[in-house]
């Protein structure tokens, strides 16, 4: 009888690899990895899908009543404005679930050597990661927006064509941010490190290995928008009928039922396909900083040194 082979999390690898073990640890996690984003971000999706559609109808209103020389009314505008701020927020929030619900599974299939654990597993993990995480990817963005406006500003006030120049470095910084940033919410969250901790660890682990680690993160993001490419062609076949229809129809003559429905599907599978592709640049990066870990400090050895012969403690994680 054949051993099934257990996927290494702590491992080193060269490029090729991490892109393979990418793929090797999504597949073999799939279901549990899959439904649990399902799951656990469908108030979100609903939520979205409700505020996208509505923020898509009420641009359509107001371009529709626009051609035909109608002033747009006050709530039309209003009701964008409600809805784009609305998505956005709720958008920070969903994103923050999608990242802890990927890292409890990646920390669940350690612990456990296989895929063979339960939803409410997975929930009790992400839990506990998620307000960490969320407090962490809050304080990033704050940090990198105030570090945009004064690099920008300036820049401006200055000369017009100098702040054009500086949009490729923008660019480059917040690619290098980025890198950061995934890199030290592995560490934090697997290394059980505080903040402050876990980005200096960040910046000594990608020493040397700044340029390596955005060549993967941006083919990881090359590949996530290619295959999000799948689940947005629902969302914009409708959205091209819808736009062609509104042409078609009298001013004040509603939108059919039948339509309404069928952006609020398009809008969800749209998504759901989103969350769960994100998948692959968040394990295909948290690979990268195992793989960082074990190059500089062969942690997962120590850690097997340390432990041999001794009895395995009943886990208790804080973050």
């Amino acid at each position: 009888m054949r051993t099934k082979r257990v996927f290494q999390v702590r491992k080193a690898r060269n490029f090729s690899e991490k892109l393979e073990g990418t793929f090797d640890f999504i597949r073999v996690t799939a279901k549990p990895l899959f439904k649990s984003l399902f799951f656990f971000t469908s108030p979100f999706v609903l939520v979205g899908t409700f505020l996208f559609s509505n923020l898509f109808s009420s641009l359509m209103a107001i371009t529709q009543s626009a051609d035909s020389g109608v002033e747009p009314d006050l709530s039309s505008i209003m009701s964008i404005g409600v809805s784009a701020f609305g998505f956005l927020f709720l958008m920070i929030f969903a994103g923050t679930m999608v990242v802890s619900v990927i890292y409890a599974n990646i920390r669940l299939y350690e612990l456990n050597q296989n895929a063979d654990y339960t939803i409410n597993e997975v929930w009790e993990k992400t839990k506990k990661m998620y307000w960490p995480i969320f407090g962490a990817t809050f304080l990033y963005g704050v940090f990198f927006f105030v570090a945009y406006f004064v690099i920008m500003i300036p820049a401006s006030l200055i000369l017009v064509f100098l702040s054009i120049l500086l949009i490729p470095v923008v660019y480059l910084v917040f690619a290098f941010f980025l890198v950061l940033m995934f890199t030290a919410l592995p560490a934090q969250i697997f290394g059980r490190k505080s903040l402050g901790n876990a980005i200096s660890h960040s910046f000594k682990l990608l020493k040397g290995n700044w340029w390596s680690s955005l060549g993967l993160l941006i083919l990881l993001m090359l590949i996530y928008n290619v295959v999000s490419v799948v689940f947005s062609i629902p969302f914009y076949v409708g959205m091209v009928f819808s736009v062609v229809s509104a042409l078609e129809v009298d001013l004040m003559q509603e939108t059919p039922m039948y339509m309404v429905l069928l952006n609020y599907l398009a809008g969800a599978i749209l998504l759901v396909g989103t969350f769960i592709t994100y998948s692959v640049p968040i394990v295909g990066m948290t690979l990268q900083y195992f793989n960082l870990s074990e190059i500089k400090e062969a942690t997962s050895l120590i850690e097997r040194i340390d432990s041999f012969g001794e009895a395995e403690p009943e886990e208790e994680e804080h973050y």
